[in-house]
């Protein structure tokens, strides 16, 4: 048989490609020192302590997308609200609101006019599930038309000051906000502003930002700027959705992670990408897309990402020659088998952290199931050795090389249409 190429050592490859996501987080705490939520702050690198924000759009695209689908809100906030920032761009686009996040406070930050097409906008979002902020709000804006579909406003005591702050206070109750007082660095100033009724609070004199760090593979560029202009096309089908997202290891797990997240509210197990995509719907897939192009890509799939794609095409094909499991299946199959060498974790861990069907686990963790015979076969395979079987397995003898030939030649075209060497 044709042997494959000879399998490298799968931390050593992760080791050179994986990346990290991070953002920091401070809590928002009420009158009586308990948390009700936290803010999610944009981080560049791990030593940062505040924000270097060279774009704003990319910062907030970043913070969502690691909340969401990298590390999760469950983990970030758990159960309690998560308060992000969001430039004019991003609040008007209809992108955020097409994945429609509950337990999220989106906070409109001072930089927006707060005129009625910015209260158009905020309508929307609100309709979508989100709640709203307004952030580092000067007091005389009382009366601008986006306030009516705000839920809070944040105040800089640091900025404005203490007594500031506390003349505010009134005028905003009236508006119907609830008001939080930001940058509070002293429990002198936080006696001062719990006496003049501020609602909630957030300061050094309670937490500093804490980052949270996980480990990532980030997106191929040209993939998902080709997918991108492919979501644009109203003539492209679900198959060509599909399978574009399929090419893709980082952006399909990261779909799943988003089927799974308890801020979307999906809770129901998936056998393939293309259920996901159904279940998500193709707006909130097109805004997962355009948050990963955002975020920043890596320039070009590593030798681990193409060995982990003829594998998957590898099995998906044994599987449609031998009828023995679902053909799209088996590809996720043999996609995420490759999970804990690109996340730097187990793989039980990541698994677990996906809405996939017991079939599929049990197949990935255990190597149980037809699925799991399929990838065991693909495995030995790999390794240039027959794997000895009786029944259907044997069988896959006789089409194993062809099929194997024929996703190397796959991998090659898609590594050719997307510019990759």
């Amino acid at each position: 048989m044709r042997k494959a190429e000879q399998e490298k050592d799968p931390s050593e490859s992760a080791e050179r490609i994986v990346q990290s996501v991070r953002l920091a987080r401070q809590p928002i705490v009420d009158a009586d020192l308990k948390t009700i939520g936290y803010e999610l702050l944009y981080r560049a690198a791990d030593a940062d302590q505040v924000a270097r924000i060279g774009n704003s759009n990319q910062a907030t695209a970043s913070t969502v997308l690691n909340a969401l689908s990298e590390i999760g809100l469950e983990s970030l906030v758990g159960g309690k609200q998560a308060f992000i920032n969001v430039p004019a761009k991003l609040l008007f686009s209809g992108v955020l609101e097409d994945i429609g996040v509950r337990s999220v406070v989106l906070e409109v930050l001072e930089t927006v006019e707060c005129d009625e097409a910015t209260g158009a906008a905020m309508q929307r979002i609100k309709k979508a599930g989100y709640r709203l902020a307004l952030d580092d709000f000067p007091p005389e804006w009382i009366d601008k038309p986006c306030v009516s579909h705000s839920h809070y406003v944040k105040f800089d005591v640091f900025a404005s000051g203490v007594e500031a702050t506390v003349d505010a206070v009134p005028t905003a109750h009236r508006a119907g906000l609830k008001v939080i007082a930001e940058k509070v660095e002293d429990w002198e100033s936080y006696d001062r502003l719990r006496d003049a009724g501020v609602d909630y609070f957030q300061g050094h004199f309670v937490s500093r930002p804490e980052t949270v760090v996980r480990p990532t593979v980030r997106a191929s560029k040209a993939n998902l700027m080709g997918l991108l202009i492919l979501l644009q096309d109203d003539q492209a089908s679900l198959g060509q959705i599909v399978e574009r997202i399929n090419t893709d290891l980082a952006l399909s797990y990261r779909l799943l992670r988003l089927v799974n997240s308890a801020a979307i509210g999906l809770r129901r197990r998936v056998d393939s990408v293309e259920e996901a995509v159904r279940l998500l719907g193709l707006k909130a897939v097109r805004s997962l897309v355009y948050l990963s192009a955002l975020t920043g890509v890596d320039g070009k799939p590593p030798a681990l990402v193409h060995n982990t794609m003829i594998r998957a095409r590898f099995v998906e094909l044994l599987a449609k020659r031998s009828r023995l499991a679902n053909p799209p299946t088996a590809f996720l199959v043999g996609l995420f088998s490759n999970l804990d060498a690109f996340y730097n974790q187990p793989l039980a861990q990541l698994i677990r952290e996906l809405p996939l069907t017991e079939d599929i686990s049990s197949a990935l963790l255990e190597g149980r199931g037809p699925l799991g015979e399929l990838l065991e076969y693909v495995r030995f395979y790999e390794k240039g050795q027959w794997l000895e079987s009786d029944g259907e397995i044997a069988s896959l003898n006789e089409v194993a090389p062809n099929c194997y030939l024929d996703a190397v030649r796959w991998d090659e075209a898609l590594r050719e249409s997307l510019g990759g060497p």
